[in-house]
């Protein structure tokens, strides 16, 4: 599906997420690349913030970066969003500290499922759909939980993965993709509900399911701590977090003995996305920051030789 790192493109934008500097756009074909739904990078970054959904745009596209990045774009009209599911949802962002829904579920088995079944044990809620086909999306989530459920020994830590295709992932669905991926329901629990109180569940963190009949369903990233006491602990909007990371931390907040360098990892890709947004959502903490480190020693060291090089010919 090769393109010109150059095009003009036709769309419409269905939401705007200013944090991320992103908005998701319904665009015409362009090139060879057919009709589509996808999420773009939005440059100036600024110029999130004058976007809403509803705009029809014109802008230039660079194929080259991950996700797409549209420049130079100019909005012609603006129509009200009426019938776009999910779009318009008036939902209660939810924040670090505050507890979390209590919505109806049912799991893989067929039984009821609520969060506050799991009062008294750490928890790890992310979003996923079975059909999904990006190897870097939700394959790769599942296969994470797959490491953390091997890591969880004697610890009260329980599994969650909510589904954003209510309609299809019914629990016999979800119990044949939690075989692929060794998922025991004890420990490790695949979620569906109703679709209204499912997705508007899932918009609460910030997650909007966007269909596309080409791709699948578009959707942000959040995987979310969650403590004993049912309150959020902390919010990971990447796809880059590490299973021992996630053990290290749920052991630090338990006072247990943990590795700080998993811990110091986790924080600093965390930072790293709120500095600059899932721009760098494949920044993986320390090891990027010892490369990092490196260059610029590197860098620091060639310009004090050639400085030293000056002053001695002067």
């Amino acid at each position: 599906m090769a393109v010109a790192k150059s095009e003009r493109v036709h769309g419409l934008v269905l939401a705007v997420t200013p944090n991320d500097g992103e908005a998701i756009v319904r665009h015409d074909a362009f090139g060879s690349m057919p009709a589509m739904t996808m999420p773009f990078r939005i440059v100036p970054r600024a110029q999130v913030g004058t976007l809403q959904a509803g705009n029809t745009i014109d802008a230039t596209v660079d194929t080259s970066t991950e996700p797409w990045t549209l420049h130079n774009v100019k909005v012609s009209t603006t129509q009200t969003l009426t019938n776009e599911p999910g779009i318009l949802r008036r939902v209660v962002p939810l924040q670090i500290g505050d507890e979390i829904p209590d919505t109806p579920f049912s799991d893989q088995t067929g039984r009821p499922f609520r969060f506050s079944d799991l009062r008294g044990q750490d928890a790890v809620l992310a979003f996923v759909y079975t059909r999904c086909q990006d190897p870097r999306m939700c394959p790769l989530i599942s296969a994470k939980f797959h490491a953390l459920q091997q890591r969880i020994g004697a610890r009260k830590l329980h599994l969650v993965e909510v589904t954003l295709d209510p309609s299809y992932d019914r629990p016999a669905v979800l119990a044949r993709y939690g075989k692929l991926f060794g998922a025991d329901p004890h420990h490790w629990t695949l979620a569906v509900g109703d679709a209204e109180p499912t997705l508007d569940f899932a918009a609460r963190f910030g997650i909007t399911a966007f269909p596309d009949p080409e791709i699948g369903i578009i959707h942000a990233e959040n995987t979310v701590e969650i403590g004993p006491d049912g309150r959020i602990r902390s919010m990971i909007t990447t796809t880059s977090w590490q299973p021992d990371e996630i053990i290290a931390d749920i052991d630090n907040n338990h006072g247990a003995a943990s590795n700080p360098f998993e811990r110091f990892d986790l924080w600093l890709s965390r930072a790293a996305v709120a500095i600059c947004g899932n721009n760098v959502a494949s920044f993986s903490g320390l090891g990027d920051l010892m490369v990092v480190l490196l260059i610029v020693a590197s860098f620091g060291y060639l310009l004090f030789r050639v400085a030293r090089g000056i002053a001695k010919s002067a």
